[in-house]
């Protein structure tokens, strides 16, 4: 875990402070001090015993910008050392104060103070305009101390601001300004009993349960209201939640309860008329996969967020899994050069579970949708690493197969898109419900070479391995991979959650957008139509013999008319007149005892968790 970042903007007058009786304030004088140096250092700073005592004191004395002479403070007590201070100019031009060390028999007299003058003493006579240090989190004195000598929190990576809320609390600090990595202001943050949380309303028991269990393991946010028309999965979340929460069978009633923000997880191709009504009602949005099912909700969503003002977030959930997570930041550092080729794989074997998710129902959406449809976890990511937008594609449709007749699925098993961005560069895409095994994939190409995520290896849905083969300067051509496995920096928590710890921190990335931090991972709705789109005119492509369709841009406002009232797609509640068929090849006839069947062993899972859920929730009440 990285270490809390702190920063001082120097000011022109720094105060001097009188030393205690019997204390002097010295310089390095010469090598005689190095193992002083290394001494005080140690005392103050609880070494790990793995790094060992040569190995840390080489760390202290080996960084080539400090000049000792110049840089190294000592406190001093009648001669004896009581502390140490290091100030040195970073290549960057800022200061850096460093190795701030008081010795066990010194401590609890307050003396980090005089130390901390004496470093702003002479990072100010260096010219610099601003200083940094960094220190680890269990060091709370030496916060206390930095936070007295006006250095600031910095918000320069995920979860620093939950940290500080802690950090706060334990210090019995109310409250203290937070900056950008930048310098900019972030915004003043509170201890953890008195930040203000947001207050959360999810629609949709079922597939928004990752949501409330977000809001309950978390600090920063509070589950408020549940919606669901499905009074079965309504008395699911009663039970797990308890009645601080308001349950809703109305959505006319649930919003205009008091939120700031609605999870839309209802049927996915309903989502976009429901997150058009909370926009409207003034709540921020989290809309869940996907994002619309034709144009005319793309355009009219799209203007929904414009004239609101609110926050539109998209919950694709496989760009915060912890592979394309730092395939993401790797590019964005420059590791893999410029972006040339990218795939990325979805295939999910959804038979074993799909009486559930359909309840045996033939119209059910997941019945009727293209295969094209639910695209967005294979195009997603590639998407949003690249930062591009798709501009053209071509379509490919995997023939019907015995397994989604058994799903009573009536659509093409797979899909394949064939996606060229706006720089030229090319992506595929292939995803679908119907196949035989399951795959969680990607790889990107660049300038400098490939990162990819590992296969076959464990559980595909929390790919944490990718494998890395770049090389430092573009043309060296050295072919050497490397194996990692990748650390997000609250992962003690997201990964008690599903898809790999993803439906955390998407989750975790929304609420912060709403703290009001710039700098969260969203997904904005210009972002979600770039991955959703293609895999829309992937299928129009092969409805007209696999022609190479334009992908619309729907940030341009005078491109918007011409899709206004398109309706094409597989619902015939929405489609009307433009109604296509779910299978490219006119829509398979499946068998109603098949729907029967599921129908029955779905009836029969509901009492299975039911007995067991009111079981479970008994036993906690006997333990309470």
């Amino acid at each position: 875990m990285k270490q809390l970042k702190m920063c001082w903007q120097v000011s022109e007058n720094v105060v001097t402070l009188d030393l205690p009786s019997g204390y002097s304030l010295e310089n390095y004088k010469g090598e005689e001090d190095k193992k002083l140096w290394c001494d005080c250092c140690s005392d103050g700073r609880l070494i790990d015993e793995s790094i060992g005592t040569e190995a840390f004191d080489n760390a202290i004395t080996s960084i080539t910008r400090i000049d000792p002479y110049s840089d190294v403070f000592f406190l001093k007590y009648q001669g004896k050392a009581a502390g140490t201070i290091t100030a040195f100019v970073r290549d960057d031009g800022a200061g850096n104060v460093h190795m701030v060390g008081i010795c066990p028999e010194f401590r609890g007299k307050g003396l980090a103070k005089y130390l901390l003058a004496a470093a702003k003493r002479k990072l100010q006579s260096d010219g610099v305009k601003y200083a940094f240090l960094t220190t680890d989190e269990f060091r709370r004195s030496a916060i206390k101390s930095y936070l007295s000598a006006d250095f600031l929190p910095v918000d320069y990576d995920i979860g620093m601001q939950d940290r500080w809320e802690a950090v706060l609390e334990d210090l019995n600090v109310d409250s203290v300004q937070m900056l950008y990595e930048d310098l900019t202001p972030y915004q003043v943050i509170y201890r953890k009993s008195k930040c203000k949380k947001v207050r959360i309303g999810v629609f949709g028991a079922g597939r928004g349960q990752s949501m409330m269990d977000y809001c309950r393991a978390s600090n920063n946010s509070e589950l408020v209201a549940v919606c669901d028309a499905w009074q079965w999965q309504l008395d699911r979340a009663r039970r797990k939640f308890g009645e601080s929460v308001t349950y809703y069978t109305d959505f006319d009633e649930f919003i205009k309860h008091d939120m700031d923000a609605v999870v839309i997880a209802n049927y996915a191709n309903e989502h976009a008329p429901y997150a058009i009504r909370c926009l409207k009602a003034g709540k921020n949005v989290l809309s869940e996969v996907l994002p619309v099912q034709t144009m005319k909700e793309a355009v009219e969503l799209v203007e929904a967020v414009e004239e609101s003002g609110k926050i539109y977030a998209y919950a694709e959930n496989n760009c915060f899994m912890p592979a394309p997570r730092e395939m993401r930041a790797l590019y964005r550092e420059g590791v893999l050069g410029s972006f040339e080729y990218g795939e990325g794989e979805y295939i999910h074997n959804c038979e074993p579970d799909w009486f559930f998710l359909t309840i045996g129902n033939p119209d059910h959406w997941r019945n009727t949708m293209s295969a094209f449809y639910y695209c967005t976890h294979s195009i997603g990511p590639l998407v949003h690493i690249s930062g591009e937008r798709p501009v053209k594609v071509s379509g490919f449709e995997v023939p019907f197969n015995k397994r989604m007749e058994r799903m009573g699925a009536k659509a093409g098993p797979m899909a394949v898109e064939m996606i060229t961005l706006e720089s030229g560069a090319v992506l595929k895409s292939f995803h679908g419900v119907g196949p035989s095994r399951n795959s969680i994939w990607y790889s990107i190409y660049g300038s400098k070479g490939r990162i990819e995520s590992i296969r076959e290896e464990g559980d595909c849905f929390d790919i944490k391995k990718m494998f890395i083969n770049c090389d430092e300067n573009e043309g060296d051509n050295n072919i050497k991979t490397v194996e990692v496995t990748v650390e997000g920096a609250m992962d003690d928590v997201a990964d008690k959650f599903g898809h790999g710890g993803a439906d955390f921190y998407l989750m975790y990335q929304f609420v912060q957008k709403l703290r009001g931090n710039k700098n969260a991972d969203v997904i904005d709705v210009y972002e979600a139509m770039d991955m959703f789109l293609p895999g829309m005119f992937a299928y129009f492509s092969v409805l007209d013999g696999g022609s190479s369709m334009d992908v619309p841009n729907l940030r341009n406002k005078e491109e918007r008319d011409k899709w206004r009232n398109d309706t094409r797609c597989t619902d015939p509640k929405v489609a009307g007149d433009q109604l296509i068929p779910s299978y490219s090849k006119g829509n398979p006839h499946i068998a109603p005892e098949i729907y029967e069947g599921l129908r029955l062993k779905m009836m029969e899972e509901e009492k299975k968790i039911t007995a067991r859920e009111i079981a479970e929730a008994e036993g906690k009440k006997e333990q309470e």
